[in-house]
Parts: C-alpha cells; sequence; structure tokens
C-alpha cells in the first residue's frame, strides 16, 4: 500500500515550497492524491515524489508549464527537453549579443572621438533603404531615431516603429576603433541630404553625445538619441525558411489592388503567392501583413527583383533585393511583423 505524504513532506522530499506545489497543482501538472473537502489540504503518495523531484528540476531550467505536464505524461519527453535546450542556447547567444553592445555602449561613453569615412553614394543609398521604417510620432526617441553602428568594413543603418525594420548598410573606407553604436535623429539623416548630394566623400565623426557629418569644408552636427535601440539582431533572418523572388514592378501593381492587409499564400510547392491564392491551389499557410507598409519596404530597397523570406504564419516576412551584387541577405533588408491570424479572413 503507497505511503501517504503531506503536502510539508512532499516539499521537503522534492525541493519544491508548500506553495509552489498548490501553483502545480491548480496548473494541472501535479495532482495531489487527496484533498480534504473541509480544510483543503493536500495529501500526495510516495509514488508521487519521483513526479515532484522532475517538476522542480524543470522548473530550475525555466521550463514552461504546460511542457512540464506533457513532460510527466510522456508525451514526447525528450523531444521536449531538446526544444527547451535549444531556447535556453539561444536565449545565452542573445545575452553575449547584448552584452556586447553594453561593452560598446560604455566604451561610447567615454570622451573619445571616433570616425568612419564612407562614399555619399552608399549612405545615401542606406538612408533610403531604411528611413520610411521610423516612426516619426512615437514616444520613444530612439523609435525616431537611426541606429549607426559599424560591423568590420560595414556601417550598418537601422530603423524601427516595432512593426516593421529596415536595415541598410554601407562600405567602410577606414573603419573606427572602437566600434560605433549610437542612435541619430532621423531629421537629421533629413537635413543631411543636400550636403551628402554635393560630395563624393563623408566623413562621421562620433564624439561622447554628438555626430557631425563633415564634406570638405561643410559640415552639420546633432546631438545623438539617448536610450537604447531594440535588438534587430534577434529579428534578422537566421534561417533559410521559404524563399521566392518577384518582379518589383510587378509587385507593385499587385499591391495597388490590394486593400489595407494582404495575404501571402505559401502553397506546397514552395512558391509564394501575393493575394488569396484560388482553391485549386494547395495552401500550406498564409501569412497576412500590411499593405502599405509592405509597399513602402519594396520602394525602399533597390532592384528590380526583390526575395521574400517566410518561415511560418506568425513569423516576420523578410525582403531583400536580389543581385549578384549584394549576395549578404543581411547587406539590406526589410522585416514587416505579421498580423495577428485571428485576423485572418
Amino acid at each position: 500500500m503507497d505511503a501517504v505524504l503531506s503536502i510539508g513532506e512532499l516539499a521537503r522530499a522534492s525541493g519544491l515550497s508548500v506553495s509552489a506545489l498548490r501553483f502545480y497543482d491548480k496548473a494541472g501538472v501535479l495532482t495531489p492524491h487527496a484533498v480534504d473537502p473541509r480544510t483543503g489540504y493536500r495529501w500526495y503518495t510516495d509514488r508521487q515524489v519521483d513526479a515532484a523531484v522532475l517538476v522542480a528540476a524543470m522548473r530550475r531550467v525555466g521550463m514552461p508549464v504546460k511542457e512540464m505536464a506533457a513532460v510527466l505524461g510522456g508525451t514526447d519527453a525528450h523531444g521536449l527537453l531538446d526544444r527547451h535546450l535549444g531556447r535556453l542556447e539561444q536565449g545565452l547567444d542573445d545575452a553575449r549579443r547584448e552584452l556586447t553592445r553594453i561593452r560598446r555602449l560604455l566604451d561610447a561613453r567615454a570622451d573619445r572621438t571616433r570616425t568612419v569615412v564612407l562614399r555619399t553614394a552608399d549612405l545615401r543609398a542606406a538612408v533610403g533603404a531604411v528611413r520610411f521604417a521610423a516612426d516619426a510620432d512615437s514616444e520613444f526617441p530612439v523609435l525616431r531615431g537611426c541606429l549607426f553602428e559599424t560591423d568590420h568594413d560595414v556601417l550598418r543603418l537601422v530603423t524601427t516603429d516595432r512593426y516593421r525594420l529596415a536595415v541598410g548598410t554601407a562600405t567602410v573606407l577606414e573603419p573606427p576603433d572602437p566600434p560605433i553604436s549610437v542612435v541619430v535623429p532621423c531629421t537629421f539623416l533629413d537635413d543631411a541630404a543636400g550636403l551628402l548630394r554635393r560630395h563624393d566623400t563623408v566623413t562621421v565623426v562620433v564624439g561622447a553625445d554628438s555626430i557631425t557629418l563633415r564634406c570638405g569644408r561643410e559640415q552639420l552636427t546633432t546631438g545623438l538619441v539617448d536610450g537604447v535601440f531594440p535588438d534587430h539582431r534577434s529579428l534578422s533572418p537566421r534561417d533559410p525558411g521559404i524563399e521566392h523572388t518577384f518582379s518589383s514592378a510587378a509587385l507593385r501593381a499587385l499591391l495597388a489592388e490590394a486593400g489595407d492587409r494582404v495575404d501571402l499564400g505559401v502553397l506546397e510547392s514552395g512558391e509564394i503567392v501575393v493575394g488569396h491564392p484560388g482553391t485549386e491551389w494547395p495552401v500550406r499557410f498564409r501569412v497576412q501583413v500590411n499593405t502599405g507598409f509592405l509597399l513602402e519596404a519594396v520602394d525602399a530597397l533597390p532592384g528590380e527583383q526583390l526575395t521574400f523570406r517566410v518561415g511560418g504564419p506568425i513569423t516576420p516576412l523578410a525582403i531583400r533585393p536580389r543581385s549578384v551584387h549584394t549576395p549578404d541577405p543581411a547587406s539590406a533588408y526589410s522585416l514587416l511583423m505579421p498580423l495577428q491570424p485571428e485576423a485572418l479572413t
């Protein structure tokens, strides 16, 4: 006959607190053997000690509650643990990137001027690829700005309004040391357009709290935006997903006929169809995005052909130019957040 344990005895045997055992009972993870109908006191059997020890171990590594119940029930237990380990490893990678950015921010606080030299045509093209995705009316200053960050011989520009994200790059002629990571007001980039058109190269000078564009004897200066820019790398496309290439002109024609929302139907063949595909086409899944946002991304990216990449119905849609001259998909791209699945028609 199984021995009966009080909730306190199970807590001591498993390492879980009494309040945690009550929580896991309510969540359906670890149900008591019996509950006193008068006092509500919970009783367990000694056979439940092993399950409670497993719950305590899964709790220590942050296992989601629903997955705990599935593991105890034997539903793909090892697969669930492997997928959770993958999430933890991804989180560690994100933490490493964030710590690297914190170090850059600490370096930027020191009164140390850094300079980077670019071709003005490259900088104008990068600005043109990202300017549309900033939110001029946001209450958050960083969303009204553009991230300038250097990575070896590349200056990367990033803007986002939290619903979409745009990335553009320019080749650096003289890389800075240490790297640059600052947020610049987008209005400053607008003001600098004429200056950049009048010259072939520009020197970007970043101080502790200001940025200056120098072209010959002309220059323009503004203060930096205070605040931390969202971690765009956590959103950037990391896996191949499903890709399909469109003509930019054909896309504009299709979007001109669309309403506020447009469906992207991913067929079983791997083809992506813009608009509502016919019933004769087997659709694997659909992604729905804001038509205006998509059209702005199409207009901002250079080239006559654009490649769409999508991983699922709730993952961001990535759009990049198809060009033999820019084979790196991170050189310039836009991301659009999908609309809520329940909004699909």
